[in-house]
């Protein structure tokens, strides 16, 4: 058997740049039998390992592990190699070990229960014998091989040449040391790149992880073949009879199998198909109550076919797995999703309410979501509040066990601009010579230069390897078993986390489900909370009509700022053309607005506003009349397969997969059979090859139907909040997005367009949320810059003891609790203007209080102070809050905008025909037109405000240079309401002073 241990792949993170595929593939050309994967601590590419030995069956995979193994108060390395399927378990114990110890270490006598089924080698100068050699300690050396032997019921030593060093005097001594202990002597080649030149690619990786790293040399840790491992070990042939003696006894080891999927623990007697039945058969008819449905029979008949479906395939456990977890989040008053992905196809989902979409009212797909002819795992993804996810994984976590629910480790790689950036790090370049580079390697710009081209190649090698792990973002892995016993584990935030990524889990049959934190879900739950606080109006937001009139007018203006799907300045453009009248519509454009179909949004709202559509035949053209013939969904190319050319809506399904990969293998493959089943369906075979380019031609543009009904309810839901409720929408806006300056403003601006005040902080009233009252809305205590949540708690509860009175009973309960950089946040963030005093008088006698306070003063007189400087206030709010929210440098032009009589921004309305204001610059977007002019499009703002301008080019000629400056000053614009509201920049004018342009 030809064989080589201690190979160490691309996963063993920084240490290594050998990559499985070109070690697998050079292996078959040299002839290798096979290949022992080992590296260090993980078994992160274990999983792979076994699949890439699944294409060269010729090469037996030995899956294995080098592990830190702390022995009598000294460190060594062990390499541990599974002999049969009861070893690989161990070596899955042995890694989660090491991998959940905050400090990687692991005691000898810890993981002897786990090592019966293990074979134990040494791994040559990593191996403490190997050190106690080098350090001319013969007595240490076997003191510690014999407790090696004691401990392990197969244990070799590793002989390595790698190294000068290594082959003149280890390797004498452990050929000595092995014949008096009667110990086999094994080959050991560490391997950690494939050629010899990728050994600076290596050094590198060593040096990006730890700049002080300074390893033993090692002159050759390249693939070798197994012709060069011989002349290598010249002088001990015998070593490689040994290895093959050893490893031969290795059985194969097969890591993929069915896996139960997990139960919910049903009582004695109860089949899980039985109980889903009737959960099924009573959640329809409450549905159909509720929606005041009577033609029953559809339902039923589609349900039975669902369950029938779902039972074939061996899924029931699944369906009431997700059931239980959505059960628990709505009795917890959790907000759910009303669904994602093709699940909000299936009837049997809505009737367990783990979506809440009506199948056949949206004429929805099941096959598109479980298709008997593909055989795959359902894809129930699920859609919870940001701040709530955690919660609902949390009760599946204590419901099945933390050991059979973990999250799923990801892997970040090398980005080749980052990868240069690296390897400049390492070769000690400046940032300056860094940026030089990245510069020439981004601009495809040849260089002859030495230095640089070194550089790129070594970026190259590293490029696309993997850095570091993270976590999915929302995968989590449910068991019906143990999974210690089944996949590697490493330590995550709040569950344990598998070592395999998701195609491997996947891959394997383990399920997986997607909890995702969605922003917006939580901002629909906390609006409906403050409308009910506030208004006494209990919405239930799935039974709000979906024909509201205040909804639609705002969808028409393209007034979606803050509504999920339909805020970007696209989307609203398109908004703005489309003028959305119904439900529809809104589908539609979630469906449209994508790179790819994007091209045919013009046609295809020239076409709604005239009613009309390309008419393809008449067999299909019903299909596609909702769209104006185009196909915009994937569920038309089913339907269109099934009912032009009779195909299973299953077998509908795996053409439109096909057809979607634009293949021209399969393409013609699926053309002969289209065309086959057209026939035998009675249709012509011109008819059918037109209708078959129809369907390739948008099969990349078509969108998941099921997907987008779901996402339209929750934008349709946002947007319904908003038109009605826009004060208490525009707080929780404003409040999920405190941390964000850019939101903050965009948010605000939309604010006050509608004439909505945004106060300043206020003691009396401001908390840790935007607060809206009679007044306006208040900006909350957070939001200033220093003040955290704690501290905004002390002031709530304080003030629950009673309003602050004046400044100085603020002082007198406050001062002791805060310190005086955050009263001086308070008062520049005119959080105490309440108090009736200027800034400066508060500022001045802020301390007073502090040397009295031990007096127990009942009474305390403050000095006034006349008010600072407009410029010095402008700035300290800004430095408090981030920006300016009322002390705008507008209020320096106030003689500029009374002289001149200017508009500002936010009284600026459509019916406008020109207008004059005042602003600056904010951003600026330079094109070049289709004639190779150049023009721009500028956002302008004052503080309060922000409109974007366009510049045609004759104006950005006239005043192009002026453009890049963040300077006030005067626009005179015509307002053009022709495809959405637009200012067009036609005069711009410079402020000289203060009272004059």
């Amino acid at each position: 058997m030809k064989g080589t241990l201690f190979i160490q792949s691309e996963y063993s993170l920084l240490e290594s740049t050998l990559r499985l595929d070109d070690l697998f593939l050079n292996a078959k050309n040299h002839g290798y039998d096979f290949l022992a994967l080992s590296d260090t601590n993980n078994l992160y590419a274990a999983y792979k390992f076994f699949r890439y030995a699944k294409k060269y069956p010729d090469i037996k995979p030995i899956i294995g592990l080098r592990l830190e193994i702390y022995h009598l108060d000294v460190k060594s390395s062990l390499l541990f190699y599974a002999k049969n399927q009861k070893g690989y378990q161990s070596l899955l114990i042995l890694s989660s070990m090491v991998m959940l110890n905050d400090e990687k270490r692991l005691e000898l006598d810890a993981i002897l229960p786990f090592t019966s089924d293990l074979i134990v080698v040494t791994p040559g100068y990593l191996s403490d014998i190997d050190q106690a050699i080098l350090n001319n300690d013969l007595n240490q050396a076997k003191k510690r091989l014999q407790s090696y032997q004691q401990a392990f019921n197969e244990f070799y030593l590793g002989l390595s040449v790698q190294s000068f060093q290594l082959e003149m005097k280890v390797a004498p001594a452990m050929y000595q040391i092995a014949e008096d202990s009667n110990v086999l002597l094994l080959p050991i080649h560490q391997t950690a790149y494939l050629e010899k030149k990728d050994a600076r690619a290596r050094d590198a990786l060593i040096k990006i992880e730890d700049p002080k790293n300074e390893r033993f040399d090692q002159s050759n840790l390249s693939f070798m073949s197994y012709n060069d491992l011989q002349d290598a070990f010249f002088d001990y042939p015998f070593v490689f009879e040994n290895l093959e003696k050893v490893f031969k006894q290795v059985e194969a080891i097969e890591l993929d199998r069915n896996f139960d999927l997990p139960s919910v623990g049903l009582k004695e007697g109860v089949s899980s198909k039985d109980y889903l039945t009737d959960l099924c058969m009573i959640g329809l008819k409450k549905r159909l109550a509720n929606d005041q449905i009577t033609h029953y029979e559809p339902y039923l008949s589609r349900l039975k076919y669902e369950l029938s479906v779902i039972d074939q395939m061996g899924y029931n456990d699944y369906f009431l797995v997700v059931y239980d977890f959505v059960r628990y989040a709505k009795t917890s008053q959790i907000m759910v999703g009303p669904g994602r992905g093709s699940a909000a196809g299936s009837l049997v989902s809505y009737t367990l309410g783990i979506t809440n979409v009506d199948p056949l009212k949206y004429d929805l797909l099941f096959e598109r979501f479980l298709n008997p002819e593909r055989i795959s795992m359902p894809d129930i993804d699920l859609d919870f509040p940001d701040d709530k996810r955690d919660q609902v994984i949390n009760y599946v976590k204590e419901k099945y066990g933390s050991n059979r629910v973990v999250s799923i480790t990801t892997f970040g790689t090398f980005a080749y601009r980052s990868s240069i950036r690296d390897i400049c790090r390492v070769l000690g370049y400046s940032p300056q010579e860094t940026n030089r580079i990245v510069k020439i390697a981004t601009t495809d710009k040849e260089t002859t230069n030495k230095n640089v081209i070194e550089v790129l190649e070594l970026a190259k090698q590293i490029e696309g390897l993997p850095r570091h792990t993270g976590t999915h973002a929302a995968g989590i892995i449910i068991s019906n078993e143990d999974l210690r016993y089944i996949i590697p584990l490493q330590k995550g935030a709040t569950l344990y986390q598998s070592q395999f990524e998701q195609s491997d889990l996947e891959q394997m049959g383990l399920l997986k489900i997607d909890f995702l934190g969605i922003r917006n879900l939580q901002t629909i739950n906390n609006v409906l909370e403050l409308v009910k606080s506030q208004k006494q109006m209990d919405i239930d937001i799935n039974k709000i009509p979906l024909d509201d009139k205040k909804t639609f007018d705002l969808l028409s203006k393209a007034d979606t700022l803050g509504v999920f799907q339909l805020e970007s300045s696209g989307m609203r453009n398109v908004l703005y053309k489309l003028k959305p009248q119904e439900f529809e519509d809104i589908v539609a454009v979630l469906a449209l607005f994508r790179p790819g179909p994007m091209d045919n949004i013009d046609e295809y709202i020239k076409r709604r506003h005239e009613k009309t559509y390309l008419e393809i035949d008449p067999s299909i053209d019903h299909i596609l009349k909702s769209t104006y013939g185009f196909i915009v969904y994937q569920e038309q190319i089913m339907t269109i397969a099934n009912t032009f050319a009779g195909y299973s809506l299953a077998e509908a399904d795996l053409l439109r997969r096909g057809v979607s990969k634009k293949d021209h293998e399969i393409l013609n493959k699926e053309r002969e059979k289209f065309i086959k089943k057209s026939i035998e369906n009675h249709r012509s075979v011109e008819i059918a090859t037109k209708i078959y380019d129809y369907i390739v031609k948008f099969a990349d543009y078509g969108f998941n139907r099921s997907h987008s009904v779901a996402y339209a309810i929750v934008a349709y839901q946002m947007a319904y909040l908003k038109a009605n409720h826009f004060e208490q929408f525009i707080s929780v806006l404003l409040t999920s997005v405190i941390s964000n300056e850019t939101q903050i403003k965009d948010y605000i601006s939309e604010a006050r367009q509608r004439k909505v005040k945004i106060l300043p902080p206020n003691i009396n009233e401001s908390d840790d949320t935007f607060k809206p009252t009679k007044l306006g809305i208040f900006y909350p205590l957070s939001g200033i810059k220093g003040i955290g949540t704690q501290t905004v708690r002390v002031i709530t509860n304080e003030r629950e003891k009673g309003i602050f009175t004046s400044y100085d009973d603020f002082k007198k309960r406050m001062t002791a609790q805060l310190s005086d950089k955050i009263i001086e946040a308070l008062i520049f963030s005119g959080a105490l203007d309440v108090f009736g005093l200027n800034k400066q008088t508060l500022y001045e006698n802020r301390k007073e209080v502090m040397d009295l306070y031990a007096l127990v003063v009942s009474d305390i007189k403050s000095k006034t102070y006349d008010e600072y400087d407009l410029a010095f206030l402008i700035e300290k709010e800004k430095e408090t809050l981030g920006f300016n929210l009322i002390m705008t440098p507008l209020m320096m032009f106030q003689g500029v905008i009374k002289k001149n009589k200017l508009k500002l921004l936010e009284d600026i309305v459509e019916t406008d025909k020109t207008v004059k204001t005042i602003g600056y610059i904010a951003k600026t977007k330079v094109i070049t037109t289709k004639n190779n002019k150049t023009m721009a499009f500028i956002s302008v703002t004052d503080g309060n405000m922000t409109h974007e301008m366009t510049v045609f080019p004759e104006i950005y000629e006239a005043y192009g240079p002026i453009l890049s400056r963040k300077d006030y000053m005067v626009f005179e614009c015509n307002i053009q309401n022709y495809q959405g509201f637009k200012l067009i920049l036609s005069k711009l004018y410079e402020i000289q002073g203060e009272n004059n342009e």
